[in-house]
C-alpha cells in the first residue's frame, strides 16, 4: 500500500542485506518491484504476494528468510468499507497482526513496529476498535515476550495515503461535485506520507518494546475546511 511503499522506499537507503516486501495486492506489488527495478537499487529486494491472514504461508516465508525487522503495515483502513464488512476488517486487522506477531515470535525477530491510527483512541467505528485490538495483540506478545520488541505507532490522516480523503475530495470535485463531509466540526490531523514514515522508522529505532508512539501533527484541521480549501484551488 502506500503507507508500506514509502517505508520500502526509506529503507533501502539504509542498504540492509535484504529486504523482503509482501502484499495481497498485485498490482501494488508489481508497482513497487518495477519502481525499485528503474532505480537501479543495489540491495536484493524479494517481493513476495500473500497474506497475513494465510499462517501456514507466512510461516514458510519467515522460516526462509529469519526478518531481523518486522513493519506490519497491511490493514483494511477504509471506514465505512468497514462499518459493511466487520468480519474483514477483524480478519485482517485483528488476526493477521495475531498471525505476524506469533510467527515473529517463534523465528526471533529482534524488532516488530505496528502501524496503527489515531482512531484507535476510544475508538468509535469498526476501522478505530480493529486496530486498536491489533495494538492489544502485538503489546501482549511484547509481555509474554522479551527476545521480540513490539511497538505501535500512531497516524492521524496521511495526505494521498491510500486512507486519506483527500484522493477522495479530489475525485469528487473532478466530477464536478458534490463534496461529501461527514460532520462539519470533525477535525483531523495531516501530514505527507514521506514525513510519517520517516517518523515510523525513528520510533522503531528507539522503541524498546511495549511503546505506542503518537506523532506530533500540529494543529487539528477541519474536514470541512479542507474541503473548501480544494474546492478553491
Amino acid at each position: 500500500g502506500s503507507i508500506g511503499s514509502e517505508l520500502v522506499r526509506q529503507c533501502i537507503k539504509f542498504n540492509p542485506s535484504i529486504l523482503i516486501i509482501l502484499d495481497i495486492s498485485e498490482l501494488n506489488l508489481f508497482k513497487i518491484e518495477r519502481e525499485i527495478n528503474l532505480n537501479q537499487s543495489k540491495v536484493l529486494v524479494k517481493p513476495i504476494l500473500s497474506d497475513i491472514r494465510d499462517n501456514l504461508n507466512i510461516e514458510q516465508i519467515f522460516d526462509e528468510f529469519k526478518p531481523q525487522v518486522v513493519f506490519h503495515a497491511a490493514a483494511y483502513k477504509h471506514v465505512p468499507m468497514q462499518e459493511k464488512f466487520p468480519q474483514e476488517a477483524i480478519k485482517t486487522n485483528v488476526f493477521g497482526t495475531k498471525n505476524v506477531a506469533e510467527i515473529s515470535v517463534k523465528n526471533g525477530v529482534e524488532k516488530f513496529v505496528l502501524v496503527s491510527t489515531d482512531k484507535a483512541v476510544k475508538p468509535v467505528n469498526v476501522m478505530g476498535a480493529t486496530k486498536r485490538l491489533a495494538e492489544l495483540v502485538a503489546l501482549n506478545y511484547n509481555r509474554n515476550d522479551s527476545s521480540t520488541n513490539f511497538l505501535a505507532v500512531r497516524f492521524g490522516n496521511v495526505l494521498g495515503s491510500t486512507g486519506s480523503v483527500i484522493p477522495l475530495f479530489k475525485s469528487q470535485i473532478q466530477k464536478g461535485g458534490p463534496v461529501t463531509v461527514t460532520h462539519p466540526d470533525i477535525t483531523r490531523y495531516f501530514m505527507t506520507i514521506p514525513e510519517a514514515c520517516q517518523l515510523v522508522l525513528e520510533a522503531g529505532t528507539m522503541g524498546n518494546g511495549g511503546e505506542i508512539y503518537v506523532f506530533d501533527m500540529g494543529e487539528a484541521i477541519k474536514i470541512y475546511d479542507v474541503a473548501l480549501k480544494m474546492i478553491q484551488l
